[in-house]
């Protein structure tokens, strides 16, 4: 069980590696313009809008055809985690310090090769990799000291996909049921496990996320069709040495919200050099 003490959202992408930077600013500062205020990185491509606060508050807008934003309930949060496993096998999700994040580079609105350093409790050191390749985003990130903390800690990346069930109407009847039943009917979740073997979930099937018949032996690949989406088609790789895992509350539909955990294998990629690419075409 992981108690979370805070919260602070087929690709072909290019893997790149982020050289070190050294911390100039003791917030992260954000861009002046009126439509991006308050953010540090901000990216724009025909499906998606991509925003990282200054404060780390990461999201995901999904656009329509016509560039405008689906309903706020629709967005996707992104989380930065540092885990920390306790003896009993409890894990407890560190909270990140807003006030020590700090970048060497300025806010910009075409991120490329953007590294964030920051803390959580404990003064674990951490840093958060960001880039913009071929209208994919980019993330990686690793721990760069464990502070005063002597239990296994790992760096990861949290990808919350919300709700996308309508809101059921209150005089609700068997004619409503059969039209959401109609409406998600083509609603899934596509993985590629580790092993290469393809995985189709209906996003109507009640399933437990971290079972094997969900996440096997670790997740390469998924791709998330819902109707609330419209046509759009939410896509996450890992790259190599990295694997990504499926969670959710309870035994239920994935559409009505789950996450994804990306982390890196520590032995194979010491220099955090392993991305996740999120991608919504």
């Amino acid at each position: 069980m992981i108690v979370k003490k805070t919260r602070v959202g087929a690709l072909t992408a290019v893997w790149v590696g982020l050289a070190g930077v050294v911390p100039i600013s003791a917030q992260l500062p954000t861009l002046n313009d009126k439509e991006n205020l308050g953010y540090f990185v901000v990216a724009r491509s025909k499906s998606s809008q991509f925003g990282l606060a200054s404060d780390g508050k990461t999201t995901i807008r999904v656009l329509d055809n016509k560039g405008e934003t689906m309903s706020s309930k629709l967005t996707i949060d992104v989380d930065f985690n540092v885990t920390e496993t306790m003896p009993d096998g409890k894990k407890i999700v560190r909270k990140i310090k807003a006030e020590s994040l700090e970048s060497a580079q300025e806010p910009t609105s075409k991120p490329k090769n953007v590294v964030i350093k920051g803390k959580v409790t404990g003064e674990v050191e951490f840093e958060v990799m960001v880039s913009e390749e071929r209208g994919a985003i980019l993330l990686g990130g690793r721990l760069l000291n464990p502070g005063a903390l002597k239990n296994p800690t790992q760096f990861s990346v949290e990808v919350e996909v919300p709700n996308s069930l309508p809101e059921a109407k209150k005089d609700g009847d068997k004619r409503d049921a059969k039209e959401l039943e109609d409406k998600i009917r083509g609603d899934k979740v596509q993985l590629m496990w580790t092993d290469g073997k393809r995985v189709r979930i209906p996003g109507s099937k009640a399933v437990e996320g971290g079972s094997k018949e969900v996440t096997g032996p670790g997740i390469s690949a998924a791709t998330i069709e819902f109707s609330a989406f419209k046509d759009q088609r939410i896509q996450l790789t890992a790259s190599p040495n990295s694997s990504m895992t499926v969670s959710n509350p309870a035994t239920r539909p994935l559409s009505e919200g789950f996450s994804l955990h990306w982390t890196a294998d520590l032995a194979k990629d010491p220099e955090g050099k392993a991305r996740l690419a999120i991608e919504i075409r």
